[in-house]
């Protein structure tokens, strides 16, 4: 009986080994029969790709650096003590000063001989940079910032670099391949592909203590995060087409949803020439508030493309040149004027004292006027932009009880698009009160236009205590649109 019983388990062994050798032989076979067989010009298409794409980062990646950048905290006093009562119990915590903090992005080598460019919100502010290369080694960099384009300049003290190959932003076309290069999360030298989204975006976006109008971005869904602000985005032939500088975040870590936004190399190439043999970057300034021209009015002022001058500033070069509202700039220096982005990109971009000749449409008839720019307010040397004159910036919406912030997007909708910043509240016990209402929007300071919240900051800090503060606003009343005048005295 103990026998018969061997030889069954016996059997049953042998026969759960055959089965387990025909089920993984099945599997096999079934593996096998799932791989995908290609012709041979399919798997040389395929193998050519994959080398080109390899080329690409293996040129480039060597190119591109991770930052640290180091900033000061705002400091509490070393010694003292803070009271909390709870109850009848009253506990003092000791105050400790606060520790500095770090944040890093990424940057692309530009020249051998130790320049680098990255965002200027990667370095804003910061008292120490340190710059990891991609074989591990790192070093100091001294820093020449353009705020207002969010580009900056790092400069090492290193030779032989590897340079990366400058493209042409101005050839940048949606569906072309792009690849994104940077340490997102700190990881470094990421790459990752997408194509062209799309370009000429503008976007205003806030950031670093101030509000940054992008008047022409490229878009691409190339996976950008936090850390990549300031790496390359680069073409199918290893070119640099631009900075990765913003992205649409979603989910809780702010990650990447397929939208981001890079500044196009053709502007940083100018903005860089002038930090490198000037040391700072200041914009030509013409004085003039201005929109695309509407649809609707195209016919009216005989003119399919150009930009529509709403207003003029008093003492400014265009006020000087003899510019009106009402016109229509069609040309500058023999460039024809597309929209409102390419006229105050090459505005900006000829800098200060640049003599331009304008084509003007005027009651539909063609004039010709020629400007002498000035510097930007914003850019100008009086227009100190160390932490503590921005600190006095913002404190003035603080003295008048003011909360402002973008124009949200369905009262900009309501408005025409105007362009301005929209009041959140009023302290019912500031100079304001009465005069600034909760959902104004204010268009302008005296006659300086504003556009964003660093606009309005900057125009109110330069009125003195007890002046007459006056505020151009745009206010709905029912189904109504008023442009209004709001006067208070700053105190």
């Amino acid at each position: 009986m103990v026998k018969r019983w061997h030889l069954i388990l016996g059997l049953g062994v042998l026969i759960g080994a055959a089965i387990t050798y025909v089920a993984l032989q099945g599997g096999a076979i079934a593996q096998e029969r799932a791989v995908v067989s290609f012709t041979p010009p399919e798997q040389a298409t395929l193998t050519s790709l994959e080398s080109a794409l390899t080329r690409v980062a293996e040129t480039v990646q060597p190119t591109v650096v991770h930052i640290r950048a180091t900033r000061q905290a705002a400091q509490r006093p070393r010694e003292g003590r803070r009271e909390f009562f709870f109850g009848r119990e009253r506990f003092e915590i000791p105050l400790l000063p606060e520790q500095p903090f770090q944040g890093q992005g990424s940057g692309v080598i530009i020249r051998s001989d130790g320049y680098i460019v990255t965002n200027d919100q990667v370095v804003a502010d910061a008292t120490d940079v340190e710059v990891t290369f991609y074989d591990g080694t790192k070093a100091r960099g001294e820093v020449l910032r353009a705020p207002s384009a969010d580009i900056a300049v790092i400069k090492v003290n290193r030779n032989n670099l590897p340079a990366a190959a400058l493209g042409d932003s101005s050839q940048v076309k949606p569906g072309q391949i792009a690849f994104a290069i940077g340490s997102p999360f700190g990881l470094e030298n990421t790459l990752t592909m997408g194509i062209i989204s799309a370009v000429g975006r503008r976007e205003v976006i806030p950031g670093q203590g101030r509000v940054r109008d992008y008047a022409d971005l490229i878009q691409t869904d190339a996976a950008i995060n936090s850390g990549n602000s300031g790496g390359p985005l680069v073409n199918s032939r290893g070119e640099v087409i631009g900075i990765n500088t913003a992205i649409v975040a979603g989910g809780l870590m702010g990650g990447n949803v397929g939208i981001g936004f890079a500044i196009p190399i053709n502007r940083v190439k100018t903005i860089v020439r002038q930090l490198i043999e000037q040391g700072s970057y200041q914009r030509g300034y013409l004085g003039v508030a201005l929109t695309d021209i509407p649809a609707d009015m195209r016919e009216e002022l005989k003119a399919e493309q150009g930009v529509l001058i709403r207003s003029v500033e008093r003492d400014t070069p265009a006020a000087r040149a003899g510019i009106e509202p009402g016109d229509v700039i069609v040309e500058v220096d023999g460039t024809p004027i597309r929209n409102e982005s390419q006229f105050r990109t090459m505005i900006a971009d000829k800098g200060p004292n640049a003599k331009v000749r304008m084509g003007v449409l005027r009651d539909g008839k063609r004039i010709d006027l020629e400007a002498t720019l000035t510097t930007h307010p914003e850019d100008a040397p009086e227009a100190n932009d160390s932490p503590a004159a921005r600190a006095s910036e913002q404190g003035v919406l603080e003295r008048l009880g003011v909360r402002v912030d973008e124009i949200p997007s369905e009262v900009q909708r309501a408005l025409g698009n105007a362009r301005g910043v929209y009041v959140q509240s009023v302290a019912l016990d500031s100079p304001a009160s009465g005069e600034l209402l909760e959902g104004d929007v204010i268009i302008a300071v005296g006659r300086t236009p504003v556009q964003t919240v660093a606009e309005l900051q900057r125009a109110l800090s330069q009125i003195p205590s007890g002046r007459v503060v006056r505020l151009r606003v745009l206010r709905q009343t029912q189904d109504r649109t008023m442009e209004m005048l709001a006067m208070f005295r700053m105190p």
